[in-house]
This record gives structure tokens, C-alpha cells and sequence, in this order.
């Protein structure tokens, strides 16, 4: 049991047309950035694609492929979905599973999603909610590697989860501020029951009947190949930690330290 409650993964899809034809085109696409990443690096004679002397000029190719990223990933839920039995009950406003603490999102994601809050005015504010809820979290996970237990940064995630932080991009009605360039880490994750029973009361009990849409193994293995050639940016793989990281590292870039 996961901190969604009893998740189903529903890794292995039956392969349907739509289900065929999403993951034919996701992997031609995801196998032409890694070839184009990895003839980079070669013609460059580096072991990587993107380091500090080519980023800026790489960001136009990061953004595009970051969009059809996620755009490939839809079309893989539109193909997918329809195989749960039961569908979905998640809508616009709810807003329950963006009290969770979002890891396992790519370099090129925070790339991609930071490029656009650049452009918002409410910046600073993003950012001291993303250092407040980094702290939070951190000082949860700290705990429970004292307390001990099987896993301990699971039960800190879940913990994080039952103090009920909102995501900082959430307004007001309960929609995403960056829905259009939220990573897919925040596209995954849907329910079968009731938005009531997606918090802290009924996450881990039958009530809630939360699943992870997750991409084929070979999918997700040419997704970290693309991203190893963002290692110098050493960049965390959490959502608010990331963020953060990327505004140091945007002042080391205009300070000239990079």
C-alpha cells in the first residue's frame, strides 16, 4: 500500500490500437531527443549533451521537446484510461492529491516549468512557498529517519500529506496556476472513487481507490537516458526542491559563475 492508498498501478495495459500507436509515438519521439542528445555530445567530444557553455543555447530544443513530451504523455492517458473498469471521478477545482510532496520530476520538466513562472509576477511568492514547503518536508523526513521503520521517507510523504500544504501553484478556485506546464509526475496520479475519500482520513483504506498511470519500463528507461544528459545541473528530483535550485542557479548564470 502506497501513500495514495491501495494503489493499482495498472502497469501492463492491454495493447489495444490506441494503446499501440500512443507508445509507437512516444518512443520515436523520446528515441530521436536521445540520438540527438547523444550526437551532440559527441560532436562536442564530451561525455554529455548540455553543460554550462551550451544551455542557453540549448533552451529552445529543451522547451519544444519538453512540450511534446508532455503532449505524448496525454495521448498515452487518452489511450489508457478507458482500459479502468470503473473510470474516474477526478475534476477541475478538486485539488486533494496536490497536497502531496511531487518527486520523480525530470531535469527538463523544472527547465520548462521555471522558464515559464519567470514570467509570472507572483515569482517570489512561488518560490518562498516552495522554500517553506521544502523545509517542512525535510524536517518531516528528518524525523522519521530518527523514528526509524521500513521506509522512512514513505511514511514522511505520507506525514507531509496529512498536514494538508496546498501546492503553491494552486489558486483560489482550486485549478492549477501552471496546469498547461505541470510535470508529468502531477499527471499520473488519478482516482475511481469520490474526491472525499481522497484525503487524509481515507488515503490509506478501501474507501479510496487512488492509481498511477505509469509508461512502460522501455519508455522510462529512454526517459533517464535523455536526462542523464542534464547531470551537471545537478538538479533534485523533487518539484519544490527543483524550482528552488533553478533560481540558484539562473543568479549563478547572471553573477557569471557558471
Amino acid at each position: 500500500m502506497g501513500i495514495f492508498g491501495p494503489v493499482e498501478p495498472m502497469s501492463d495495459y492491454f495493447p489495444t490500437k490506441a494503446f499501440v500507436r500512443a507508445t509507437t509515438l512516444m518512443r520515436s519521439f523520446l528515441i530521436a531527443e536521445r540520438d540527438r542528445l547523444d550526437a551532440l555530445a559527441l560532436a562536442r567530444n564530451r561525455e554529455k549533451a548540455i553543460d554550462n557553455e551550451n544551455l542557453a543555447s540549448e533552451m529552445p530544443s529543451i522547451f519544444s521537446f519538453c512540450e511534446g513530451y508532455q503532449k505524448h504523455f496525454m495521448g498515452y492517458l487518452t489511450a489508457v484510461m478507458p482500459q479502468h473498469p470503473h473510470g474516474v471521478r477526478c475534476g477541475p477545482g478538486c485539488g486533494n492529491c496536490c497536497k502531496h510532496f511531487p518527486m520523480s520530476v525530470e531535469p527538463f520538466e523544472l527547465i520548462f516549468l521555471y522558464a515559464f513562472l519567470r514570467t509570472s509576477d507572483s515569482l517570489l511568492d512561488s518560490l518562498e512557498k516552495c522554500l517553506s514547503r521544502t523545509h517542512r518536508f525535510y524536517a518531516i523526513r528528518e524525523k522519521a529517519e530518527v523514528e526509524g521503520g521500513e521506509d522512512p521517507e514513505e511514511n514522511a510523504l505520507h506525514a507531509y500529506f496529512n498536514e494538508g500544504h496546498p501546492c503553491p501553484f494552486i489558486l483560489s478556485s482550486g485549478s492549477c496556476g501552471v496546469y498547461e506546464h505541470r510535470p508529468v509526475t502531477c499527471r499520473m496520479y488519478f482516482s475511481e472513487t469520490s474526491p472525499e475519500f481522497c484525503v487524509s482520513e481515507y488515503l490509506q483504506t478501501e474507501r479510496n481507490r487512488s492509481f498511477i498511470v505509469y509508461l512502460p519500463d522501455d519508455i522510462e528507461e529512454l526517459i533517464a537516458d535523455i536526462s542523464t544528459h542534464y547531470e551537471f545541473l545537478a538538479l533534485p528530483e523533487s518539484l519544490y526542491d527543483g524550482l528552488l535550485a533553478m533560481n540558484v542557479m539562473e543568479s549563478a548564470f547572471t553573477q557569471g559563475h557558471l
